[in-house]
C-alpha cells in the first residue's frame, strides 16, 4: 500500500466494514472518509486517534507504511 487512504481503506475492508459503518465509528462523514481513502486529504489527528482506538492498526505503519500492521 503506498498511501495513507489505501492503508485506512484496507484497515476498514479487513473488518468487513463500509465507509458509512467505519465512518461512524470514527466519528467522521462518510464524505471525507471517502476523501481519505482516494488520498484527496489527510486524516486529522483525532481521527486517527479513533480508528487506532477502534481497529488497533500501529499508527508508524498506517502513517508510514513501516512496521507490522497491528499492534501487539
Amino acid at each position: 500500500m503506498e498511501n495513507i487512504g489505501e492503508r485506512v481503506r484496507h484497515i476498514r475492508k479487513l473488518h468487513n466494514l463500509n465507509q458509512k459503518s467505519s465512518s461512524n465509528a470514527i466519528n467522521i462523514s462518510q464524505g471525507h472518509l471517502s476523501e481519505i481513502e482516494k488520498n484527496i486529504c489527510k486524516p486529522s489527528a483525532e481521527t486517527l486517534i479513533s480508528l487506532s482506538q477502534i481497529f488497533n492498526p500501529n499508527l508508524n505503519w498506517l502513517l508510514l507504511g513501516e512496521g507490522e500492521q497491528f499492534k501487539e
